[in-house]
């Protein structure tokens, strides 16, 4: 065979015979040898080669596209007006996949910055962009794939007031790509508040979901209880810790950083080579690795940290150094009438208990231990490699103003972390485009005439090979207090001890996820989100948040309505005192629960009845809280098979 070249143009005749595949420059084909050991081409035929502009690139993308799906459909996916909230593990592959699919007027919320362990899942960022806006990045990126794309990032709190209602509205969908708890439950309201479908997903490790949610028609993100959040994203672990069990889990992962194998997962491995410094050679002290490596975490890498301007805000104040000879001038310890009853353990220790705890801990390792380093790993039944993660979790804890812990009550929430896995949000993002183009072409139509479905991701096994799990949407929970009766109920220990400054942010926004809730009772306002805390201005309207419940007049029985304007939401919240409420099943004080409709409306109608209606009544309400009950076991049984998802 010949090779001629005309023109910049190849031109191969092709021949018969196998043969391999191989690439040279200019040469792009399939080839064998020949009896003289002379490359000649296997059916390959004309191959012109030549530079192609932006416009090629898109001109090429959509015709591809419009091939596959027609069209009218392309049409409606060119013109569909798009928010993506999260630009995380899921959020860069749902953005690469949006704008490869054909849409071009996306928007983009995500709160974070690009830290060094997001490299290895989040592949739309590189080592220059550490520190910058997730979301502007990524949009940045995807505009390189689709120039004509018109892509608009935001680098903010997805609750933050310039992200309600209205803005909401301008959307056609919403696609969820959070990795919280708190703000999926606020995007879920505000969609429902202002009737735009969503896209709900989620991955854990090698499990994942995608599932829709339009108001009326599909159950809501709420209408069935989600397991204890025990998965934590890696931003806010490494970044903004809001809560002690993300900085034990950051503390676990030292541990394993310091003292295990190299393992490329551990959320901290950029700081392998750190920290190989500091290790202590036979002729090195060990405190003296301790004091060191103690330096370097908990105050030069912290006053790093409290530069990136953007994470911080009033609401969120930047971190504050400690140095070690500070630490140890910390000797307070805080202490309540309670503690003198408490095994040592039990008790929170001081800042300098924990920085000493913390160098003995390591001092041990590069000692006794010494032959155990590179092969530990941690265990909370280990008593050394508790207190370094205790120390440790307890100094991170101090940097950023969050309450300490006991030994005791660190070793016993210190739990697994679950990785996050970049082929399962590879799937997540593709099967949540899937389910977009389902929703487009439902817009008009019932939800349960279209094609959309809940899709579970799960690892296979022998038992079961299908790696997708698809199901029909479920309709509305008619019992759900966000979509359905709109009425819940809350158990507490004492009406004349709880304030209702405690009921407002422990329940109201910890448990049932409001954002700036306000409080009503018989029509009077006594709490409101601008006055949250006792003081002049909250006097003069009136407003005491440090009362307690008793104090307002409120009994077990009596009936609050809750109102968030922000999302647009509102509930009736019954209140009823027990106090036999066991505190270590419900550690925060509260035991919130659904309250079924049909009871609801029986209580109405019965209003003022006589005993007979009142026994009635009751026999109604046990029927129904049993029916509720075995509904509610039926779905559990059924989500027991299929883990709910909620990282990344």
């Amino acid at each position: 065979m010949e090779r001629h070249v005309e023109n910049n143009r190849f031109r191969q005749e092709p021949v018969g015979g196998s043969g391999f595949c191989t690439r040279k420059a200019g040469e792009i084909g399939n080839f064998r040898q020949d009896s003289l050991g002379k490359l000649v081409a296997v059916g390959v035929k004309t191959l012109v080669l030549q530079a192609m502009t932006c416009a090629d690139v898109t001109a090429a993308g959509d015709a591809a596209v419009k091939a596959v799906v027609g069209e009218e459909r392309f049409a409606m996916i060119q013109s569909a007006k798009l928010l993506v909230v999260g630009a995380g593990g899921i959020g860069c592959e749902l953005l690469k996949n949006l704008v490869l699919s054909g849409f071009r007027e996306i928007e983009v919320v995500d709160l974070d910055t690009i830290d060094v362990s997001n490299l290895n899942r989040q592949f739309l960022f590189r080592r220059v962009h550490v520190d910058r806006p997730k979301s502007v990045v990524a949009a940045e990126a995807v505009k390189q794939f689709r120039p004509n794309a018109n892509i608009i990032s935001h680098h903010g709190n997805v609750k933050d007031p310039q992200f309600g209602l209205e803005f909401i509205g301008k959307f056609d969908v919403v696609v969820n790509a959070l990795d919280n708890l708190e703000a999926r439950r606020h995007v879920n309201r505000l969609c429902l508040a202002a009737e735009k479908p969503l896209l709900e997903a989620g991955s854990t490790g090698h499990l994942g979901q995608v599932t829709v949610i339009r108001k009326g028609e599909t159950e809501c993100f709420e209408c069935q209880a989600k397991p204890s959040q025990k998965v934590y994203p890696y931003c806010t672990i490494r970044s903004t810790p809001e809560k002690p069990v993300h900085c034990l889990t950051w503390a676990k992962n030292l541990f394993d950083l310091c003292f295990g194998p190299e393992d490329e997962s551990n959320l901290l491995a950029d700081l392998a080579a750190e920290m190989r410094k500091f290790q202590a050679q036979e002729s090195v002290d060990g405190e003296d690795a301790g004091r060191r490596i103690f330096a370097h975490l908990f105050e030069e890498d912290i006053k790093k940290q409290a530069q990136l301007e953007d994470l911080w805000s009033d609401q969120r104040p930047p971190p504050g150094p400690l140095c070690y000879e500070d630490a140890l001038k910390n000797t307070e310890r805080p202490s309540t009438d309670a503690d003198k009853d408490k095994l040592e353990t039990q008790k929170v220790p001081s800042v300098a208990g924990d920085a000493q705890g913390f160098v003995a801990a390591v001092a041990k390792m590069y000692g006794e231990r010494r032959e155990l380093i590179g092969q530990s790993s941690f265990s909370k039944d280990d008593p050394v490699a508790m207190d370094f993660v205790h120390c440790a979790a307890n100094l991170r804890m101090q940097n950023y103003r969050i309450g300490r812990l006991s030994r005791w009550d660190a070793q016993s929430i210190a739990g697994s972390i679950i990785p996050a896995v970049a082929s399962t949000n590879a799937i997540v993002a593709g099967l949540e485009v899937v389910q977009l183009l389902h929703v487009l072409q439902s817009v008009g139509k019932n939800m349960k005439d279209s094609k959309a479905r809940t899709v579970w991701v799960r690892f296979p096994e022998p038992s079961r090979k299908k790696i997708l799990q698809p199901s029909s949407l479920h309709t509305p929970n008619p019992d759900c207090f966000v979509c359905g009766s709109r009425t819940a109920r809350v158990a507490l220990r004492s009406l004349e001890e709880c304030k209702i400054m405690a009921l407002a942010k422990g329940c109201i926004q910890g448990q049932l996820g409001a954002h700036k809730p306000a409080l009503y009772a018989n029509g009077s306002c006594i709490f409101d989100p601008e006055y949250p805390e006792p003081g002049e201005e909250a006097e003069e309207e009136g407003l005491h948040p440090e009362w307690s419940l008793s104090q307002w007049g409120l009994t077990s029985g009596s009936l609050l309505q809750v109102e968030d304007e922000g999302q647009g939401w509102s509930i009736n919240l019954v209140i009823r005192e027990e106090p036999d409420l066991d505190e270590q099943l419900y550690p925060g004080g509260f035991k919130v629960s659904q309250w079924p409709t049909q009871w609801w409306l029986q209580v109405e109608a019965g209003a003022g009845a006589g005993e007979e209606a009142a026994k009635d009544m009751a026999e109604k309400k046990r029927k129904a809280e049993a029916d509720a009950a075995e509904a509610t076991a039926a779905k559990k049984a059924q989500l027991d098979a299929n883990t709910v998802a909620l990282d990344d």
